[in-house]
């Protein structure tokens, strides 16, 4: 790989592009491209970057262990072009072109082939996002995936006619017999589907086990039960060293070595077929239970604490889609290879039938299930505990004991608290929202968050993908008060999403908002979950929740500044001995009115006004404050250059040392004394401010 314009600096060895998602020209570009071509594009690139918060994945971390050193979207979707063929990658061509056709002719059957075309072919593109978020309130995207319980369906379906029509064969009547050229066919109709359906990572593990799988039947001899699985792991790491990291490989090892420890029933054998029947239910219910109780304590470790409504209802998809939904969409994908166009056409009216009915189920069970927030880990001890409860359901042939023992096991994991995080509160902690804000003020009774970071119509909500995890990994279950600084979309854009997913005691706003237009999807959201809301600034009464105390400073409630940064609701927090100085977006108009106004501005942390731009934090607000610590709230290489060279040299020649979420990631500041202040990601060099502080815990007496 190597970059198109003379002289640019070399890509890396790998890199992730951006493609768009949408209808029309949104949707068009690389995508249309076919598997094995090559292709030349014009992307924006820059070094991995993502935010980093409590709760959230190390994402930065994940793509270097991948060998991926750049991302960046495309500059304009029809700047591509294809490059001659190369003869090696040209036997994926037939295979790229036939799993079009068969999505074009799928997808034309209008609504409900999003569904099949997700589990047949991988193709998730045209699934209804409404369907899509059904399957994530429940805790059942995964099934949405390609994966080993497809190929397994594939190849076992091979296996089986392949070993039916060999039977019949004279010239094997005697040798190696059947058994082992329809192993071989099977195993080539896996390979051939895994082709087909996209052969991504995933897909591409799952055959790595399916091949230990039947190289231990072509031994024809009993294998220790996890050799198999010893096999595919030395296999997969071999190829992909960082998978031992990835929660989803690591989940996929967990769930087959969890199928493959688990005893089957004890209950002795029958000839009745309803029991044969209600025993074969059994089993694929205690097969379930075993996936389930394998992976849970992997879940709540990368994902977060487990949702026990996500486990409840994999007990039920998992045996639906094996039975009933996978069989149909590999069918109606296949079927317009058929002879016989009745049959190509009947074959998909049953599918569609069977995929309508599960959506139908999904959705009206989504909109009833309680939504659970992911939060932080739980601590080893709580880790440990549920890995213990595992194994017991493990090692139990009795599928009741089974399901209690996993019933103890998702109450002790919902349960359990997040993993202390260092310092602990009372704690100040500027979250990492990129060019936004949003502020938790953390007592050892009470939470306080300031503003909620951007949102998007339509697309980004970092209320709900940021803040909220953050929130939960910090052991927040409740908001005692929220406070809007004022109307810009990066402040209030994540308010909405909080309100719904958390218990907010109070709601405060500037004053002169009520006749705002920019705050009405606050204003809803607030009447919807029954949130008192008050205006306020100076001269409203201090708010004292538990051992917080919250004092607004500013606007003034008549002749509000012209400016809406200088409306922002300026907010003063006590905790302890600690002063705590929030001034939202005020600038350094609004820092004049708001001295000679005669309020107190003395604090020991200032959040820097309005990111730090260069028209905030004045020489003479600082001096006014005079604060042991400044925080900015701010992008790493951000388009507006914030924090602003010459507001950190304010800052520098004032003696307060100025810690940045663009550089340090979310940061944390322990309210004790003396002050002790930590980045949570590892430092940027590539975001260094002039003469910037390293990030590494500091220990700061107050004045």
């Amino acid at each position: 790989m190597a970059a198109v314009e003379p002289g640019a600096p070399a890509l890396p060895g790998r890199v992730r592009i951006l493609l768009p998602h949408g209808d029309g020209e949104a949707a068009a570009g690389p995508l249309e491209a076919l598997p094995g071509e090559r292709v030349r594009v014009r992307a924006r690139l820059r070094a991995p970057g993502s935010l980093r918060n409590p709760g959230a994945p190390a994402r930065e971390r994940e793509l270097a262990r991948a060998g991926i050193g750049a991302v960046g979207p495309l500059v304009h979707p029809a700047l591509w072009v294809r490059l001659p063929e190369r003869g090696e990658r040209r036997l994926l061509r037939p295979l790229g072109r036939l799993r079009a056709q068969l999505s074009r002719e799928l997808a034309a059957r209008g609504p409900g082939a999003g569904l099949l075309l997700a589990l047949g072919l991988g193709e998730r593109g045209s699934l209804e996002p409404e369907l899509r978020e059904g399957f994530a309130r429940l805790g059942i995207s995964h099934l949405l995936s390609i994966s080993g319980l497809h190929l397994v369906f594939v190849a076992s379906g091979a296996f089986v006619a392949a070993r039916a029509a060999l039977r019949r064969s004279a010239a094997l009547g005697s040798g190696v017999g059947a058994e082992p050229p329809a192993l071989a066919l099977g195993v080539a109709a896996a390979l051939l589907y895994a082709l087909l359906s996209g052969w991504a990572v995933p897909v591409r593990r799952s055959l790595v086990f399916l091949l230990a799988l039947a190289f231990a039947a072509a031994l024809a001899r009993p294998l220790p039960r996890l050799q198999p699985l010893a096999l595919a792991a030395l296999a997969v790491l071999a190829g992909e060293p960082e998978a031992l990291f990835q929660p989803s490989a690591q989940l996929s090892f967990a769930a087959c070595a969890g199928l493959a420890l688990a005893r089957g029933p004890t209950a002795p054998g029958s000839r009745a077929a309803l029991v044969r029947l209600a025993r074969a239910a059994g089993r694929s219910f205690g097969v379930s239970l075993a996936a389930v109780a394998a992976t849970a304590p992997i879940a709540a470790h990368a994902l977060g604490q487990l949702a026990p409504v996500g486990c409840l209802a994999n007990l039920i998809a998992i045996p639906w889609t094996a039975i009933a939904l996978l069989p149909a969409a590999l069918a109606a994908c296949a079927a317009p290879l058929l002879p016989l166009p009745a049959l190509a056409d009947a074959i998909p009216r049953l599918a569609l039938l069977v995929s309508g009915a599960t959506a139908r189920a999904v959705e009206l069970l989504a909109a009833h299930a309680p939504q659970a927030e992911p939060a932080g880990p739980p601590g080893i001890p709580w880790l440990a505990g549920a890995a213990l409860l595992a194994a017991l359901g493990l090692r139990t042939g009795s599928l009741a004991r089974r399901a209690l023992l996993l019933g103890a096991e998702l109450a002790l994991l919902g349960l359990a608290p997040p993993a202390p995080l260092a310092p602990p509160a009372p704690r100040l902690v500027a979250l990492d929202v990129g060019q936004g804000d949003a502020t938790l003020v953390q007592g050892r009774g009470a939470a306080v968050l300031v503003d909620a970071g951007i949102a998007l119509e339509g697309g980004l909500d970092l209320g709900a993908r940021a803040v909220a995890p953050a929130l939960r990994a910090l052991g927040v279950a409740r908001l005692d008060l929220a406070i809007l600084t004022h109307a810009d979309l990066d402040h209030r854009g994540g308010l909405p999403a909080l309100l719904e997913r958390f218990p907010v005691a109070e709601l405060w706003l500037p004053f002169g908002a009520a006749g705002e237009p920019a705050y009405e999807a606050v204003r809803a959201a607030a009447r919807r979950r029954g949130v008192p809301l008050h205006e306020r600034g100076a001269g409203s009464p201090l708010l004292a929740v538990g051992d917080l105390r919250v004092e607004p400073l500013w606007p003034p409630p008549a002749r509000a500044p012209a400016s809406r940064n200088d409306r922002s609701l300026v907010v003063r927090i006590q905790v302890g001995g600690q002063r705590l100085l929030l001034p939202g977006d005020l600038e350094a108009a609004g820092e004049r009115a708001l001295g000679a106004s005669g309020a107190d501005l003395r604090a020991d942390l200032l959040k820097l006004g309005h990111h730090g731009s260069r028209s905030s934090s004045s020489e003479a607000f600082l001096a006014a404050v005079d604060p042991v610590l400044a925080v900015a709230s701010a992008a790493c290489g951000g388009r507006f250059g914030m924090p602003h060279a010459a507001a950190l040299a304010r800052a520098r020649a004032a003696g307060i040392p100025v810690w940045w979420t663009g550089r340090h990631g979310a940061v944390l500041v322990g309210l004790g004394a003396p002050l002790w202040v930590r980045g949570l990601g590892e430092d940027r060099p590539r975001c260094a401010a002039p003469e910037g502080p390293a990030a590494r815990p500091l220990h700061l007496s107050p004045r």
